[in-house]
């Protein structure tokens, strides 16, 4: 069973031999460059993004590739596109690395990029103590195992039920699409990954999914649940949010985008970490062993079929997941 008591662990600047130590596992172990390979290093203008920069310029050199930085404006939220000269430049290097400030996965650009075999490494949200993780470096080997094997499961099952002591209570339909896990490792042409890292996850039947979500932890862009909500689905469209002002927010949201923004659930993922931290954050949280996140929005880089100019992770602690009937996660415990 995991909780928040751990909330705020760990939490500093970075120092120049952290960085180094983590760009040094990005280029040998995540994407394991190799002589000869050209690498996309993004940022944004955000100024503290620049000496993280030149230090995974310098690993990348050092094994031998040439790194390329690109920069760009901030995003506002996960999945906005990117600009059409960088989506370019993705779809022509070997390797990808985002250190911006959003995660870029499920833009078309990277979406474009993985299909004619890019490696991509998620490292967005470094500067706000995300490095410092000790999911960050810890030993991805086992959580690679155990993240392909909860995706052959869910290439297999029929059916997903999820349930909480605060009311969730979800259903969804699978329908073979081949899972994404998400290991620590991009070394594989059209893969991508991230640190911290590890999640077994799929893109669920597009109008399939029914239920409520009730007081998740934490919401992409809207940040710490911290007051009632509830969200119902009915056939894969969410019908109704209530509660406070992360409800709000999040209704203010759906005004400002395409109808596929009420599309859910795009993504259903269990987090395999266990050096992650219960930290408000989704990119360490969502990796968290014994949580779930679900996600609404765009997923065609997952294999799905919404469009959207928005994915938004839901992330959910203490969670009761079922697959054709057969618990595989208790209380946050995994059962495999």
């Amino acid at each position: 069973m995991v909780d928040d008591k751990e909330y705020g662990k760990g939490v500093g600047m970075l120092d120049t031999q952290r960085m180094c130590e983590v760009a040094e596992k990005v280029v040998g172990q995540v994407l394991a460059l190799k002589p000869g390979e050209t690498v996309c290093i993004l940022r944004d203008t955000e100024e503290e993004s620049r000496p993280f920069t030149e230090i995974i310029s310098t690993a990348a050199r050092q094994a031998g590739a040439e790194p390329v930085s690109l920069i760009i404006v901030p995003r506002t939220v996960g999945g906005e596109e990117l600009p059409e000269p960088v989506a370019g430049a993705f779809s022509r290097c070997n390797a990808v690395i985002n250190i911006a400030k959003w995660p870029i996965t499920h833009s078309r650009a990277v979406s474009a990029a993985l299909a004619v075999g890019v490696r991509t490494c998620n490292l967005r949200g470094f500067n706000d103590g995300m490095l410092e993780s000790p999911g960050v470096t810890t030993d991805y080997e086992p959580i690679r195992c155990n993240a392909l094997a909860v995706d052959a499961l869910l290439e297999q099952a029929r059916e997903i039920r999820f349930t909480t002591a605060d009311g969730c209570d979800v259903t969804m339909k699978l329908c073979g699409r081949k899972g994404k896990a998400q290991t620590g490792f991009a070394d594989k042409p059209g893969t991508f990954s991230g640190l911290p890292d590890g999640e077994a996850t799929v893109a669920p039947l597009e109008g399939t999914t029914q239920g409520c979500i009730v007081n998740p932890y934490i919401i992409d862009k809207i940040g710490r649940v911290d007051e009632p909500f509830r969200m119902e689905i009915k056939d894969g469209w969410i019908v109704n949010v209530e509660g406070g002002e992360q409800a709000r927010r999040l209704l203010e949201l759906f005004e400002k985008s395409d109808s596929n923004a009420r599309r859910f659930a795009s993504q259903f993922a269990l987090g395999m970490n266990p050096d992650c931290r219960i930290f408000p954050d989704t990119k360490e949280v969502s990796k968290r062993l014994g949580t779930l996140h679900v996600a609404l929005g765009d997923n065609i880089s997952l294999g799905g079929a919404v469009q959207c100019g928005l994915h938004i992770d839901i992330v959910i602690l203490n969670p009761t997941v079922w697959l054709d009937g057969k618990i595989v996660l208790e209380d946050g415990r995994l059962s495999i």
